[in-house]
């Protein structure tokens, strides 16, 4: 599962159908991959100081962060050219396909994106 970063934010809300299924899927030992942009835009929240900048990270160990590399770079222009999103959704889609898996987010304009399985939370 590809998590995006609104359901990361979901969880750090304390809100229970999110922690149940992110809880549910950790127990289980399925894979879960986040965006580097996740983090960087999970981390820049503004209302955030130094004590939950830390604890964010510390969450962030419970997910494989997967970098920007060629082949997501190529994903992710694939996805802007062909469904015209922003680049930090483009990258959690190119992501989700690179991964081969499905993106869980609460975002409708991902279901736009035919070669994507969305999980709606």
């Amino acid at each position: 599962m590809t998590i995006d970063t609104n359901i990361l934010i979901a969880y750090l809300n304390d809100e229970k159908v999110v922690r149940a299924a992110l809880d549910d899927w950790k127990q289980s030992n399925r894979p879960l991959f986040i965006s580097s942009i996740s983090v960087a835009e999970i981390l820049a929240l503004s209302a955030l100081g130094a004590q939950e900048i830390n604890q964010i990270r510390g969450f962030l160990q419970h997910f494989i962060s997967v970098p920007v590399n060629n082949e997501i770079a190529e994903l992710t222009a694939l996805v802007q050219r062909k469904y015209h999103f922003k680049l930090p959704d483009a990258v959690i889609a190119a992501t989700a396909l690179s991964r081969r898996s499905p993106l869980v987010t609460r975002d409708k304009q991902f279901q736009k994106v035919k070669e994507l399985i969305v999980v709606s939370l």
